[in-house]
Parts: C-alpha cells; sequence; structure tokens
C-alpha cells in the first residue's frame, strides 16, 4: 500500500544524494529538509523528528544525521542489521 510506497521512497531517495550511505549507516528511512529538520520512520515502532539547522553540502542536519547514526546504533533499529 501507500505506506510501503512512501517508506521505500524515503528510504532511497528522502536524504538527497547522501541517501545511499544514511541507509548504510543509519538504516531508517527518513526525509531531510533544508531547514536542518530529518522526520524519521521506524516502522511498526516509532516516528523521530530531530532538528539541527547546520546543514552540509547535500543539504542534510550535521547533528540530526549524528543523532540518528547514534540512535540506531544504540537500540538496533537499523532495518537491515
Amino acid at each position: 500500500g501507500i505506506v510501503r510506497i512512501l517508506l521505500t521512497i524515503m528510504m532511497t531517495s528522502g536524504m538527497y544524494n547522501a541517501s545511499g550511505e544514511y541507509a548504510i549507516r543509519v538504516g531508517i528511512p527518513s526525509k531531510s529538509g533544508v531547514s536542518g529538520g530529518i522526520m524519521a520512520v521506524v516502522p511498526g515502532k516509532m516516528g523521530i523528528g530531530v532538528i539541527g539547522p547546520a546543514i552540509d553540502e547535500i543539504g542534510n542536519s550535521v547533528a540530526g544525521v549524528q543523532i540518528l547514526e547514534t540512535l540506531s546504533n544504540e537500540f538496533r533499529l537499523h532495518l537491515f542489521a
């Protein structure tokens, strides 16, 4: 259904040109915005919203990506491992 489609799009292209590396490092379907916000979805468990106005050259929040990577590792949220 629509949820599967949206989560797949978020996982494959939600983090602009960093989507592939982000999928490997974080493994959580996410969508970033150039304002520094990131919306992430751990299917069947939770939604996570983070904001950090400092963005990298691709347009993703530097602190937001770091926080989500830490959460993914600490709570084993990565969808592929």
